[in-house]
């Protein structure tokens, strides 16, 4: 960071109490934006609000552990030294963005910047972001992954002693990576981490007795999509376990309505004509 003489100290600190904004006086003195922040938080405190971290259960924290390893990022600016933590929504799940506004605002006490980006001129994607260095914190001392987070991302330390943490995972993982194909009453959870689909596979054993089929589809070109499914009595069953928070995955009722075939919400068709095998072949 620049160091300032004690002249030009005491004539930034002027124009900060006589309330010019940080650009101008950037402009004004030719001084990057990160060593003013530095003197305004020394004369008055912190110009943002930091998010006061309040998961109200275990799985409250699993759960957003899963919607992150669904389908989060983070980004940490060298200059600015700030941390970016986002969470990416289809611009077609504006329910499901409102739930996570909601939720996000009880957890971390602070409303998340929201801002969308399109594609051919047309909304694409929903982005959740919080800028926040004890939010990374948290999520690298739950979640671990080598390279880019969608090829490795697992839990780091994982267990099966917390059912309840397990299922909060579980219900993050399914709104974000999930899906729903009605015609087979089947649901379906995919993902390029095999880390990730063998401990969700095991929680589904141990914690709620079920037994997924599990197949990866392969593609030339793409990496390997893990994939789990449930169908009939166990589909619901994991609906009722599970507890899913997307509006478009809560209900068991939209399993068994009638009428033409429909593509799966959220999720590859596992119908496809993708060559795939389990993990024991």
């Amino acid at each position: 960071m620049k160091r300032l003489s004690e002249m030009l100290q005491q004539e930034i600190e002027l124009e900060i109490f006589d309330g010019t904004s940080l650009n101008e006086i950037s402009r004004t003195y030719s001084i990057g934006k990160s060593t003013l922040y530095y003197h305004y938080k020394k004369l008055k405190g912190k110009k943002t609000k930091p998010i006061l971290i309040d998961f109200k259960s275990e799985s409250d924290l699993g759960e957003f552990l899963g919607i992150f390893a669904g389908d989060g990022s983070f980004y940490m600016d060298k200059k600015s030294y700030h941390y970016s933590v986002r969470i990416f929504i289809g611009a077609y799940e504006r329910e499901y963005a409102d739930y996570l506004i909601e939720r996000f605002n009880a957890w971390f006490n602070k409303q998340p910047r929201i801002y969308k980006r399109d594609f051919n001129g047309k909304p694409s994607v929903i982005i959740i972001e919080y800028y926040s260095k004890d939010l990374y914190a948290l999520l690298k001392g739950h979640l671990s992954w080598k390279g880019k987070k969608s090829y490795t991302v697992g839990l780091k330390k994982f267990g099966l002693a917390n059912k309840g943490f397990n299922l909060g995972f579980l219900r993050g993982l399914f709104d974000t990576d999930g899906s729903i194909y009605r015609p087979k009453r089947r649901v379906s959870l995919a993902s390029v981490s095999k880390v990730l689909i063998e401990q969700a596979n095991q929680i589904l054993i141990q914690n709620c007795g079920l037994r997924p089929k599990v197949f990866i589809y392969k593609k030339e070109g793409c990496a390997d999509l893990y994939t789990l499914t449930l169908h009939g009595t166990n589909a619901k069953r994991f609906i009722e376990l599970v507890k899913p928070g997307n509006p478009n995955k809560r209900q068991w009722s939209s399993l068994v309505k009638t009428g033409a075939s429909q593509p799966e919400e959220g999720a590859l068709n596992p119908g496809s004509n993708l060559g795939c095998r389990t993990f024991n072949s």
